[in-house]
Protein backbone atom coordinates (compact mmCIF):
# COMPACT_ATOMS: atom_id res chain seq x y z
CA UNK A 1 0.00 0.00 0.00
CA UNK A 2 1.41 3.46 -0.77
CA UNK A 3 1.77 5.85 1.87
CA UNK A 4 1.68 9.14 1.91
CA UNK A 5 2.40 11.86 4.26
CA UNK A 6 0.44 15.89 3.73
CA UNK A 7 2.15 19.05 4.87
CA UNK A 8 0.94 22.55 4.34
CA UNK A 9 3.61 22.59 1.66
CA UNK A 10 5.29 19.10 1.63
CA UNK A 11 3.76 15.84 0.95
CA UNK A 12 6.35 12.73 1.56
CA UNK A 13 5.53 9.89 -0.04
CA UNK A 14 6.75 5.55 -1.17
CA UNK A 15 9.18 5.97 -4.07
CA UNK A 16 8.19 5.45 -7.64
CA UNK A 17 9.73 3.78 -10.95
CA UNK A 18 9.46 7.47 -12.60
CA UNK A 19 12.06 9.43 -9.37
CA UNK A 20 14.88 7.29 -10.46
CA UNK A 21 15.05 9.05 -13.49
CA UNK A 22 15.48 11.95 -11.28
CA UNK A 23 17.94 10.16 -9.08
CA UNK A 24 20.05 9.81 -12.53
CA UNK A 25 20.15 13.80 -13.07
CA UNK A 26 20.36 14.41 -9.44
CA UNK A 27 23.92 12.15 -9.37
CA UNK A 28 25.04 13.69 -12.75
CA UNK A 29 24.05 17.33 -12.75
CA UNK A 30 24.01 20.08 -10.68
CA UNK A 31 26.15 18.71 -7.93
CA UNK A 32 25.83 21.63 -5.58
CA UNK A 33 23.70 19.99 -3.19
CA UNK A 34 25.99 17.49 -2.35
CA UNK A 35 28.87 20.02 -1.31
CA UNK A 36 26.72 20.77 1.74
CA UNK A 37 25.99 16.72 2.40
CA UNK A 38 29.13 15.14 3.14
CA UNK A 39 31.12 17.02 0.45
CA UNK A 40 34.31 14.87 1.40
CA UNK A 41 32.20 11.49 -0.55
CA UNK A 42 33.49 11.67 -3.89
CA UNK A 43 30.12 11.60 -6.37
CA UNK A 44 30.99 9.57 -8.56
CA UNK A 45 29.50 7.10 -11.61
CA UNK A 46 30.23 4.43 -9.90
CA UNK A 47 28.48 5.66 -6.31
CA UNK A 48 25.85 6.81 -8.85
CA UNK A 49 24.81 3.91 -10.28
CA UNK A 50 24.73 2.15 -6.43
CA UNK A 51 23.06 3.95 -4.79
CA UNK A 52 20.12 3.94 -7.78
CA UNK A 53 20.58 0.20 -8.24
CA UNK A 54 19.64 0.14 -4.32
CA UNK A 55 16.60 2.20 -4.79
CA UNK A 56 15.56 0.26 -7.50
CA UNK A 57 15.88 -3.09 -5.62
CA UNK A 58 13.97 -1.38 -3.12
CA UNK A 59 11.19 -0.55 -5.05
CA UNK A 60 10.84 -3.87 -6.43
CA UNK A 61 10.77 -5.74 -3.08
CA UNK A 62 7.33 -2.75 -2.40
CA UNK A 63 7.36 -0.66 0.50
CA UNK A 64 8.31 -1.87 4.13
CA UNK A 65 5.49 -1.79 6.87
CA UNK A 66 7.56 0.70 8.62
CA UNK A 67 9.50 3.31 5.95
CA UNK A 68 13.21 3.81 6.42
CA UNK A 69 12.93 6.71 3.58
CA UNK A 70 10.23 8.75 1.88
CA UNK A 71 10.55 11.38 -1.32
CA UNK A 72 10.23 14.90 -0.84
CA UNK A 73 7.25 16.10 -3.44
CA UNK A 74 6.30 19.68 -3.87
CA UNK A 75 3.06 20.89 -5.63
CA UNK A 76 3.91 17.67 -7.85
CA UNK A 77 7.47 17.59 -8.31
CA UNK A 78 9.68 15.29 -6.90
CA UNK A 79 12.46 17.58 -5.24
CA UNK A 80 14.30 15.10 -2.75
CA UNK A 81 14.05 13.11 -0.13
CA UNK A 82 14.53 12.11 3.70
CA UNK A 83 15.69 8.79 4.86
CA UNK A 84 16.72 7.12 8.24
CA UNK A 85 19.32 5.00 9.39
CA UNK A 86 21.16 3.73 12.58
CA UNK A 87 24.16 5.33 13.88
CA UNK A 88 27.20 2.77 13.83
CA UNK A 89 24.75 0.53 13.20
CA UNK A 90 23.82 0.82 17.07
CA UNK A 91 19.57 0.03 16.47
CA UNK A 92 19.22 2.70 20.19
CA UNK A 93 20.60 5.64 17.93
CA UNK A 94 18.36 6.20 15.06
CA UNK A 95 19.23 9.33 12.99
CA UNK A 96 17.63 11.55 9.93
CA UNK A 97 18.81 12.72 7.12
CA UNK A 98 17.58 15.13 4.45
CA UNK A 99 18.93 15.93 1.26
CA UNK A 100 16.86 18.49 -1.65
CA UNK A 101 18.57 18.36 -4.82
CA UNK A 102 16.74 20.85 -6.13
CA UNK A 103 18.10 24.28 -5.61
CA UNK A 104 14.90 26.05 -6.75
CA UNK A 105 13.42 24.99 -3.66
CA UNK A 106 15.97 26.13 -1.17
CA UNK A 107 15.31 28.20 1.38
CA UNK A 108 11.95 28.52 1.34
CA UNK A 109 11.08 26.33 4.58
CA UNK A 110 10.44 23.22 2.58
CA UNK A 111 13.07 21.40 4.08
CA UNK A 112 12.39 22.69 7.91
CA UNK A 113 8.35 21.12 7.20
CA UNK A 114 9.85 17.97 5.78
CA UNK A 115 12.04 17.00 8.63
CA UNK A 116 9.13 17.87 11.29
CA UNK A 117 6.66 15.46 8.90
CA UNK A 118 9.38 12.70 9.17
CA UNK A 119 10.26 13.02 12.61
CA UNK A 120 6.89 12.87 13.49
CA UNK A 121 6.26 9.63 11.25
CA UNK A 122 9.36 8.08 13.50
CA UNK A 123 8.13 9.10 16.54
CA UNK A 124 5.04 7.33 15.60
CA UNK A 125 6.24 4.01 14.48
CA UNK A 126 9.00 3.55 16.77
CA UNK A 127 9.64 3.23 20.83
CA UNK A 128 12.34 5.94 20.80
CA UNK A 129 13.27 8.57 23.21
CA UNK A 130 15.39 10.30 21.08
CA UNK A 131 15.84 10.89 17.43
CA UNK A 132 18.85 11.91 16.26
CA UNK A 133 21.00 13.64 13.35
CA UNK A 134 25.02 14.40 11.84
CA UNK A 135 26.45 16.59 9.85
CA UNK A 136 29.39 19.04 10.11
CA UNK A 137 30.19 22.53 11.10
CA UNK A 138 30.29 23.33 7.06
CA UNK A 139 27.17 22.57 6.85
CA UNK A 140 25.37 25.72 7.92
CA UNK A 141 21.93 25.05 6.72
CA UNK A 142 21.49 21.58 8.11
CA UNK A 143 22.92 23.15 11.18
CA UNK A 144 20.23 25.73 11.20
CA UNK A 145 17.32 23.23 10.32
CA UNK A 146 18.45 21.17 12.76
CA UNK A 147 18.43 24.02 15.50
CA UNK A 148 15.37 25.21 14.70
CA UNK A 149 12.80 22.52 15.00
CA UNK A 150 14.32 21.88 18.43
CA UNK A 151 17.63 19.89 18.01
CA UNK A 152 20.50 20.27 20.53
CA UNK A 153 24.23 19.79 19.65
CA UNK A 154 25.33 16.68 21.97
CA UNK A 155 28.46 15.81 20.48
CA UNK A 156 30.97 18.71 18.46
CA UNK A 157 34.42 17.43 19.85
CA UNK A 158 35.58 15.44 17.16
CA UNK A 159 37.23 17.46 14.40
CA UNK A 160 37.58 16.92 10.52
CA UNK A 161 39.77 18.17 7.86
CA UNK A 162 38.42 19.00 4.66
CA UNK A 163 39.94 21.31 1.65
CA UNK A 164 42.62 22.35 4.53
CA UNK A 165 40.04 23.66 6.71
CA UNK A 166 39.00 22.18 9.84
CA UNK A 167 35.12 21.77 11.08
CA UNK A 168 33.68 19.73 13.84
CA UNK A 169 31.67 17.00 13.32
CA UNK A 170 28.51 17.40 14.66
CA UNK A 171 25.72 15.21 16.42
CA UNK A 172 22.40 16.12 17.62
CA UNK A 173 19.57 14.87 19.08
CA UNK A 174 15.58 15.68 19.88
CA UNK A 175 12.95 13.79 22.34
CA UNK A 176 9.60 13.56 21.87
CA UNK A 177 7.20 15.80 22.70
CA UNK A 178 5.23 14.32 24.89
CA UNK A 179 1.33 14.15 24.12
CA UNK A 180 -0.62 16.15 27.46
CA UNK A 181 -2.87 14.27 29.25
CA UNK A 182 -6.24 14.20 28.40
CA UNK A 183 -5.89 15.12 24.59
Amino acid sequence: MVKEIKGQIVTLRDLTDADLNDYRKWFTKGLEWTKWDAPWEEMSDKHAQNFIQRLSNKLSKGPQEIRTRFEIEVDSTHIGWVSSYHIERNPGFLAVGISIPEEDFWAKGIGKEALQLWIGYIFENHKLEYIYCETWSGNERMVRLALSIGFEIIENDKVLEFNGMLYKKLKFRIGKIPTPQGI
